[in-house]
């Protein structure tokens, strides 16, 4: 058979019409301008002859649906029309209005009624060609949810071209669909509209081709390496000693959500500088010296095929008290496991819902969950017990475990002093960096960070618990002195004589910690800020529990075991609070530092910021003790050549975000997040981007919630969405603080569509986004 043209929607279904054999096309009636204004009533009457009550007329105009220009939505469609001479004519000539030519198409067809499922399925990612089958479906009955974004509930699906065929008859339907549209018109990147009603009757309402986009990755993703992450992933399920839990799943955001620090995809720089001073060994280090499971020598974070995955199983093991009874232990992995299986919109708040890593006020109420999936009433005590002599370690006024790590986190500055001082190399600066960053920065940053979780944990059991109000809660988070706030304060009072005084303080911080493409406030200052405009802020003043509130909480902490006094607890929510900001603000000093300085030794040899984005910092540090033949800059390019070529496979890479078997590495449905909203606030704007310069009075939508983005709070923003981030993270918190409306992690998809919208109302007492 002869190859098929794209020619337009109208005449590419008028041709599919007799040819097609994997799905219908409904009867149709083509039209223009031109002829329905010569014969109106000839036009009317061929469309009465199709039967049916009610019609969809639609534009189909010869400047959209090409190869090299969409226009897609440019032009009317109307839905819905019913069968009646003069709502017709009413119909034909608006769309006809819509359209720049009098020959423009207007396409005329029965609305399809009994609709099971309906939506959009390309043969390709569509902005990279990536080679994955992307299915977007409701199953409200409407024809048009998901074109037009009005779905409530939106089911994604994504199949890698070369998996094998699907159970699921549906989607296998749609894939033969596509696979045959393909091959009648011998082209590989094709959109198209379909519909399946409840009889399973597969409609194909449109097909166009899709415009080939600046990087297309059409070829980069092979099908063997596919096959080689499954056998990774299986070897990873295997049961190792002293680890519990019946298999692996893996996650881009539970624990130390790397999505949300270094990015879906990130580049080899940054992902193995967050192994190297956080997820290799650091991580382990902490819990095992905070009372947790010891699980040294287990890395937490691996790298599939480019994308950072957070080992869960581990992580619910390093959860788990020491002292608690190993067969308990087992049960419990084996119970967090299953949970987030059930629950995978839960991946971003395994801690606030799925596990139990500290004493709380409402712990006792929490466990009711334990009981029910088949725990004694003996082990729900002794991991009560565990956790709350834990948590007694932790926060004890005078030897808590915390403490100590304040302490040595106040050692960074003047051992960062002295090394920048010294007159070692670069190289030696970079390696004493890093070392210094590990030992004396991530380690205790991240036991204050644990110490931090479980003060936000236990204020929020205050207000479960009915002791202080959500308001009450506000007021004391308002109160905190935090760097950011300290931020927030010096830049609203920058200008001329100051400036370098702020920079002094700040000018280490970038948007994206441990990216080197994201410059430092200090090199690119008038990108972050302007000394011209002053924002309102918030004056805060100190909480202060009054002396009946005092002696109620004294009875509450003595009935709950916990051994510090109502001024001691309330002093430790302060400091963990506030010193796990400050314990990352100055680790971040050192880090910056070590990434400015890896640019300069690029420099050194000759290699851009670009380039060496694609260098692993192990490839660095070596150099420190070992020399060999071959110059740093040959086999630095050798590498970078190697790596960039690997992160073309990396962008082209599909993976849900949460991994929980093998399949899903070909084919997986999106997760349905469950975004979480700060404050109870409700706002109206205009959206902005994070890169834009006008963010006064708008809603900013941020890709990630890595504390580089403070400068925001600077802007006059009257809100902010996340793209990644969890309910703990650090712009959760820093929104809670300043009591601004915010919405953390709503995900990949709902975020790509939002970015699409002017104007959105974040209404976050009702837990909404709506686009306007």
């Amino acid at each position: 058979m002869q190859e098929l043209k794209f020619i337009s929607k109208a005449q590419n279904l008028k041709v599919l019409q007799n040819i097609l054999k994997s799905a219908k096309i409904l009867p149709l009636l083509i039209t223009n301008k031109e002829e329905f204004s010569t014969n109106p009533n000839g036009v009317i009457k061929q469309i009465l002859k199709m039967q049916a009550k009610k019609f969809v007329v639609r534009s189909s105009s010869f400047s959209e649906d090409s190869k090299v220009c969409s226009n897609a939505g440019a032009f009317l469609s109307l839905l819905n029309i019913e069968a009646k001479e003069e709502l017709l004519k009413e119909a034909i000539l608006k769309v006809a209005d819509s359209m720049p030519d009098l020959k423009d198409e207007i396409l005329i067809q029965p609305m399809l009624d009994d609709i099971a499922m309906c939506g959009v399925a390309f043969s390709v990612d569509k902005d990279n060609f990536a080679p994955y089958y992307c299915i977007e479906f409701d199953k409200s009955g409407t024809s048009h949810a998901i074109t037009d974004g009005s779905a409530k509930e939106k089911f994604s699906f994504f199949s890698h071209r070369g998996a094998k065929d699907l159970e699921d008859k549906d989607l296998k339907s749609l894939i033969d669909l596509i696979k045959e549209l393909e091959k009648l018109y011998n082209y590989p990147f094709i959109d198209v509209e379909f519909a399946k009603n409840k009889k399973g009757e597969l409609y194909c309402l449109q097909v166009r081709p899709l415009v080939e986009p600046y990087l297309n990755l059409f070829n980069a993703l092979p099908k063997e390496a596919l096959k080689r992450l499954q056998k990774r992933f299986i070897s990873l399920q295997r049961k190792l000693k002293n680890l519990h839990g019946k298999r692996a799943i893996f996650g881009v955001m539970p624990d130390w959500n790397p999505a949300e620090i270094i990015g879906l995809k990130p580049k080899r720089l940054a992902l193995s500088l967050y192994k190297e001073i956080v997820t290799d060994s650091i991580w382990a280090y902490q819990r095992d010296n905070y009372e947790y499971l010891n699980l040294r020598s287990h890395p937490l974070m691996h790298s599939f095929l480019g994308i950072p995955y957070i080992d869960v199983r581990l992580s619910f093991n390093s959860f788990v008290p020491k002292n608690l009874d190993s067969k308990i232990a087992s049960k419990l992995v084996d119970y967090y496991l299953d949970c987030l299986d059930k629950e995978p919109s839960l991946h971003d708040k395994i801690e606030f819902n799925i596990v139990f890593s500290s004493y709380d006020f409402n712990l006792q109420n929490k466990l009711k969950k334990l009981k029910e999936a088949g725990f004694n009433e003996n082990e729900l005590k002794r991991l009560e017990f565990s956790l709350l002599e834990l948590t007694n370690e932790i926060i004890h006024p005078k030897n808590g475990l915390y403490l100590k790590d304040l302490k040595k986190i106040k050692k960074l500055p003047k051992l960062y002093k002295k090394l920048m001082e010294s007159d070692l190399s670069i190289l030696d600066k970079i390696y004493w960096l890093i070392e210094d960053c590990k030992r004396y920065g991530t380690l205790p940053f991240a036991g204050i960070a644990r110490a931090g979780f479980i003060a936000v944990q236990m204020l929020n059991s205050l207000v479960e618990t009915g002791f202080f109000t959500q308001e009450q809660k506000n007021e004391f988070l308002n109160s905190l002195q935090t760097i950011s706030k300290r931020l927030s304060y010096a830049s609203n009072q920058l200008d001329s004589n100051n400036k370098e005084q702020f920079l002094e303080e700040f000018g280490h911080l970038r948007a994206g910690t441990y990216d080197i493409l994201s410059p430092r406030y200090d090199e690119a200052f008038s990108e972050y800020f302007d000394t011209e405009q002053k924002i309102e802020l918030k004056k805060t003043k100190p909480y202060v529990l009054d002396s009946i509130m005092q002696n109620k909480l004294n009875r509450l902490l003595k009935e709950h075991g916990i051994k510090v006094n109502a001024l001691e607890f309330m002093e430790f929510l302060r400091v963990a609070i506030e010193g796990r900001e400050q314990a990352k603000f100055e680790f971040s000093k050192l880090l910056s530092k070590a990434i400015s300085l890896i640019g300069e030794l690029g420099e050194y040899y000759g290699i851009n910021k670009e380039q060496m984005a694609h260098l692993d910092i192990k490839s660095i540090l070596s150099l420190y003790s070992s020399l060999y033949s071959k110059s740093p800059k040959e086999r630095f390019l050798s590498e970078i050549a190697q790596n960039m070529q690997e992160y073309k496979l990396t962008q082209a890479l599909k993976l849900p975000a949460l991994l929980r078997n093998e399949k899903e590495i070909f084919s997986f449905f999106g997760i349905k997040n469950s975004p979480n909203f700060i404050t109870q606030l409700d706002v109206v704007a205009k959206t902005a981007k994070e890169g834009e310069s006008d963010l006064k009075g708008k809603i900013v939508l941020i890709y990630a919630a890595d504390p580089g983005y403070d400068y925001l709070f600077t802007k006059g923003i009257l809100g902010f969405i996340t793209c990644y981030g969890g309910a703990n993270s650090h712009m959760a918190i820093r929104a809670s603080e300043l009591g601004m409306p915010a919405c953390i992690g709503v995900g990949e998809e709902y975020f790509a569509e939002l970015l699409k919208h002017k104007r959105l109302r974040l209404n976050c007492g009702s837990g909404q986004i709506t686009c306007l």
